[in-house]
């Protein structure tokens, strides 16, 4: 009996067995079919939303009257979103009959959190102008420097270039130049510490943020610095999060070069130089100096009999790698949270030794101890490593013209290559001349936080920055330089920065009932900065050491060395009232005290007021439904400049040597720039009024801006006769302004199932303008200063053209003859005097704007971004030298040169020794750039989940694609380069890249 009962218990349960699977193969296959209508708020039909299966490759879409049918298990859930609006979930099972859903607009836009200073507020309760910049658009710009980032990206910042060369530095100007003779850079404040260092130091994948404060509003929470604007750089801190994650984002390429200027028989067509050499030397001297020797010398013309010409300019450029890799890690758990990241970067340029490296690493903690106490920790390190490269090899390659060879007969390179001219083979100054500079960068700060009682927290941090750098320049016998027959030469500097702020900050958020919310701030403030720098110069040196042992040298010509400090004391406080979400208020005012000015002048206060309208929260605006956010601002502010040296309050003593009986001695007496105890702060002035929008379910989403800055008591270097024993002295005079208009525009053009496309759009225009220079409303004619004008113009004689052969006798009036410049004489008085130049234009530009278009197809994406900028008119050395200069054994920039056969009216007649070449250097500032273009993939999320990955994506860029721009120099966005020091041309690379996360 026992036997049959456990055999009926078997039977039983491997029958229970086989139909298990079927069981469950019934439940999964058990679906239900749900129709459904999607609404907003106010009932009206939302075509397009998207509704799909979560963890299946199943959805379907709502029609236009919001209509929607999709079967899914009844295990399932459904998901239904749509672009602007916060997405539901739904369990199939709990649904039962049609479904009815209705979705609110995201507040996701709208409630962001924005970064100004000393704390954050939400997007919705901004009331000044500040523009964000996120990290993931600062890692796809692929910029080493993410300053250049800032450039087309955020309106109202206008970046300027030095060079192309690696490492190079940027000027960066927010709303315009205010100050004639101190910087207009913006205040740079790095997880809450000041600097003037920029962003170089900074890699761009450990950025969370930046936000750019731009109207006195916003930046006088920073007093006597905000007056050129603050760009605020938040790194990737120890913030509260969850889990693990490690991230890796690397990618590799190579660079070449784009744009090579083009000389007169480059691209290995040295028969139109030649052609070139006979008219220059025909019209300038007489057909008879084609036999002279120094016409062609021997080897030129055996060169020319066998057609071996060479284009210096590509046998000096090259193409350079690129490398970068980041790897950092982030997780907590419910009392810490911590992040660590490492990067390496390496940029090898295209012109010899040019290079630039940078290593960096970053740590952040945070730890709650309970719900009152939080501590916190941040640090930021930075290694970088720049080889400038040669001063003169890339503008030796343009001078020396194709028929001239780098090797002899047999095969050897050569020193001097045209024994015509002073200049040398570029291929071996490169390799001699050596500029390199070392940097160290730490940042550091800790703080704690105490929440006492709800809605009260007191924070007191610590922050130190420390920056050391080191300048070496070697330049040895076989260099443009030297020559080859002076000795080499050295010169070292270093140099030390330390600051250190302490802040103490209180904070009360409060929301009194429903209609009312404050947001207040009290600071205290104490910062100090140190400065150290020694410089050494020799020249003579035995040997080919470098600049490592200066004190070698045959004669030291130079040892200098410098320390300072200065310290400032501040008190600020603002605060933060709305009112039913409606109207919003911010008061600001910030007291300041610096050492850098006398004991009277050294105290100031900077306040400002803003005022926030949110019109589409009027009971009014609810029957609107295309329009999801307006809001109108209006803001009036004060700020200050305190950006000066620490001792122009103060006399300078200057060393000389004199003679005294038959012993030379040491004096001290007056330096050439008297002290002045009186100065003041640069006090700037603003107004803005702006409009936020957000129509279509935010589909357009903007920002408009318009702005009125004015700069007064400018501390101004005024000249003097020498006379006096000084040549010049400062004080506060003069008065400047800056207006404008920005725009910023997001828009989502295309949003279906599998295709989205964006465009992110941003319009800067600016005027700066002279209100007074001395108080008198005279212009300063010798400093090019004039009233009603821009600070910088260009102001020279009216390039009118090249005079004709029908022009001949009107020429002859002015010692010209066809072929000739000619220019305007504006008084007609048969003479070019000053009396005849004029205001031709100004290097800022008419406008500027950027525009990313950004296209996502299933799991590809692809982004471009075109940086223009409009007019502007530039002196340009480049374009001065290579077709103005006059020498007949260079070679030139081969443009339409003005021929009897050939009578145009750019440039002047070959061999034509022309008077006032120098119109020939200004050049229009227009370019359009398609500065990126992106296209990557990102492997499907469940797919990676099976090998233990979070985030897949793969990536290809190219940079600087395509430029279009009647510059004839390599890159319109750096006319203006040094020729002599930092000539460069625009590289274009091409890198794959690699992002993933585990």
């Amino acid at each position: 009996m026992k036997l049959i009962t456990i055999t009926r218990i078997r039977c039983l349960y491997i029958l229970l067995l086989l139909c298990l699977p079927a069981a469950l193969q019934a439940q999964e296959s058990a679906q239900k079919t749900i129709k459904g209508t999607v609404l907003d708020t106010a009932g009206n039909a939302l075509p397009g939303a998207s509704i799909t299966v979560k963890g299946l490759n199943r959805g379907s879409t709502s029609d236009a009257a919001g209509a929607f049918t999709i079967t899914a298990p009844a295990t399932a859930e459904l998901e239904i979103s749509l672009l602007g609006y916060a997405p539901q979930t739904f369990a199939v099972a709990s649904v039962n009959g049609p479904l009815t859903v209705r979705l609110q607009v995201s507040a996701s836009s709208l409630d962001g959190v924005v970064v100004i200073g000393y704390g954050t507020i939400r997007k919705k309760d901004v009331t000044g102008a500040i523009q964000t910049i996120d990290g993931a658009t600062l890692e796809k710009s692929m910029m080493p420097d993410v300053t250049q980032a800032l450039n087309g990206r955020v309106s109202g910042v206008n970046v300027q270039k030095s060079s192309n060369r690696p490492g190079a530095g940027f000027s960066v100007q927010v709303r315009g130049t205010n100050s004639f003779n101190f910087s207009n850079e913006p205040l740079y404040v790095i997880d809450g510490i000041p600097t003037t260092n920029g962003m170089r130091y900074l890699n761009p994948s450990d950025i969370e943020s930046i936000d750019v404060l731009k109207d006195a509003s916003s930046s006088a929470i920073y007093g006597s610095r905000g007056s050129n604007g603050v760009v605020i750089i938040t790194t990737k801190g120890g913030k509260k999060r969850d889990g693990f994650d490690v991230n890796y984002n690397g990618y590799t390429g190579i660079k070449i070069p784009a744009r090579i200027p083009d000389m007169i028989g480059s691209r290995g067509d040295g028969l139109e130089y030649v052609d070139y050499r006979i008219a220059l030397w025909s019209n300038k001297y007489g057909p008879s100096s084609l036999s002279r020797p120094d016409f062609l010398t021997a080897a030129e013309k055996e060169r020319v009999r066998y057609g071996e010409y060479y284009d210096w300019s590509r046998e000096v450029l090259k193409s350079g790698m690129i490398n970068n890799h980041t790897v950092s890690a982030s997780g907590g758990s419910e009392k810490t949270s911590y992040t660590f990241g490492l990067g390496y970067f390496d940029e090898e340029g295209i012109t010899g030794r040019e290079r630039f490296k940078r290593m960096t690493a970053n740590l952040g903690l945070e730890h709650r101890m309970n719900s009152k106490i939080k501590l916190g920790f941040n640090s930021y390190g930075s290694k970088v490593n720049i080889d400038e490269g040669s001063s003169e090899a890339l503008i030796n390659a343009y001078f020396l013209p194709p028929i001239v060879s780098p090797y002899d007969e047999n095969g050897n390179s050569l020193f001097r290559v045209q024994p015509t001219s002073s200049k040398i083979n570029p291929l071996i100054d490169m390799e001699n001349d050596i500029r390199q500079r070392e940097e160290y960068y730490a940042n550091v700060s800790g703080y704690i936080e105490v929440t006492p009682i709800k809605d009260l927290s007191i924070k007191s941090q610590f922050a130190s920055q420390y920056d050391t750098w080191t300048y070496g320049n070697f330049k040895g016998l076989y260099t443009q330089a030297n020559s080859g027959v002076n000795p080499p030469s050295a010169s070292k500097s270093t140099g030390k920065n330390f600051n250190w702020v302490w802040d103490n900050i209180i904070t009360w958020k409060k929301n009194v009932g429903k209609d009312h919310k404050i947001h207040a701030i009290g600071l205290f403030s104490i910062q100090k900065d140190q400065h150290e720098s020694a410089a050494m110069r020799g020249e003579g040196l035995p040997y080919n050491s470098g600049w490592h042992a200066i004190q070698t040298a045959d004669q030291i010509t130079g040892v200098e060395s410098n320390y300072w400090e200065s310290a400032m004391m501040s008190l600020m406080a603002r605060v933060n009232y709305t009112y039913k979400g409606k109207y919003l208020l911010t008061l600001t005012t910030r007291y300041d005290g610096t050492s850098r000015l006398a004991k009277d002048n050294r105290w100031g206060m900077m306040p400002s007021a803003a005022l926030g309208w949110q019109i589409s929260e009027e009971d009014f605006m609810k029957d609107i439904s295309f329009v999801n956010d307006l809001k109108l601002r209006v803001s009036y502010g004060l700020t200050g400049n305190n950006n000066v040296r620490h001792d122009v309050t103060r006399t300078r003593l200057a060393m000389s040597r004199y003679l005294f009986g038959d012993k030379g001695t040491v004096g001290f007496g007056m330096g050439n720039e008297i002290g002045n105890p009186n100065l003041k702060w640069e006090m700037t002035s603003e107004f803005n009024a702006g409009l936020d929008f957000g129509f279509l379910r935010n589909r357009i989403r903007g920002t408009l801006d318009i702005y009125k800055r004015i700069t007064r008591d400018l501390i101004f270097e005024r000249k003097v006769a020498n006379i006096n024993g000084f040549s010049s002295f400062l004080e506060n005079v003069g008065s400047t302004s800056n207006e404008g208009i920005e725009l910023g525009l997001s828009t989502v053009n295309v949003s279906t199932k599998n295709f989205t496309w964006k465009t992110d759009l941003t319009f800067s225009k600016n005027r700066n303008k002279i209100r007074d220079l001395y108080g008198d409303k005279k212009d300063d004619i010798a400093n090019r200063w004039f009233i009603g004008q821009p600070i910088r113009v260009i102001y020279d004689y009216n390039f009118l053209g090249i005079w004709q052969n029908g022009e001949k006798g009107d020429a002859a009036k002015y010692g010209k003859a066809p072929g000739h410049i000619k220019i305007e004489d504006r008084n007609n008085d048969n003479a070019f005097d000053e009396r005849d130049m004029m205001i031709l234009g100004s290097p800022n530009p008419d406008w500027t704007g950027g525009i990313t278009n950004t296209f996502t197809y299933r799991n590809f994406d692809f982004s471009a971004f075109v940086y223009v900028r409009k007019g502007g008119l530039y002196d340009d050395p480049f374009t001065f030298m290579f077709t103005a200069w006059d020498n007949e054994h260079w070679n030139k920039l081969d443009v339409n040169y003005w021929t009897p056969d050939n009578p145009n009216n750019e440039y002047p007649g070959i061999g034509a020794v022309s008077l006032h070449t120098q119109v020939l250097s200004k050049v229009s500032g227009t370019f359009v750039k398609i500065q990126n273009m992106t296209m990557g993939y990102t492997f499907d999320t469940e797919k990676m989940k099976r090998v233990k990955l979070k985030n897949l994506r793969v990536y290809g860029t190219v940079n600087n694609p395509f430029t279009f721009t009647k510059y004839l120099g390599s890159d319109p966005e750096s006319i203006g380069e040094d020729p002599y020091s930092t000539l460069s041309v625009m590289p274009m690379s091409f890198t794959l890249g690699l992002n993933l996360t585990f």
